[in-house]
């Protein structure tokens, strides 16, 4: 396992140092204000109620931030990886590679078979 992007699950850098984090912050703090300034409060449930609605806010928020920007990471990372494994095999091809292969190969005899028959008639 990676200890740079997996143990932080989904920030790249310590989360005091990643700006991502911050701005996940200041945005759902924005909201949280928005929702004050929206609703009115008039009794003390709604009042207790904020900081549960705040976690949410910012649990929500910064769910679609870090998968936002763990998307392309993740498909680099993953593709890093596939090529480092087929590398490692000794034809230096994954499963679904010489699966591709062999199958693309098929289908030109196929096509080529096809078209010698159209051409002879």
């Amino acid at each position: 396992m990676s200890a740079k992007s997996r143990k932080r699950y989904g920030w790249r850098r310590p989360r005091w140092k990643d700006r991502l984090f911050w701005f996940a912050v200041a945005l759902s703090g924005a909201l949280v204000a928005l929702q004050v300034y929206v609703n009115p409060r008039v009794s003390w449930v709604d009042w207790t109620s904020l900081p549960i609605r705040a976690v949410i806010t910012y649990t929500l928020i910064s769910a679609i931030l870090r998968i936002r920007r763990g998307m392309p990471h993740g498909l680099v990372d993953g593709f890093n990886e596939a090529e480092a494994k087929a590398k490692a095999k000794p034809k230096g091809q994954s499963t679904a590679e010489s699966v591709a292969r062999t199958s693309g190969r098929t289908m030109g005899r196929a096509m080529a078979a096809y078209k010698r028959t159209q051409q002879k008639d």
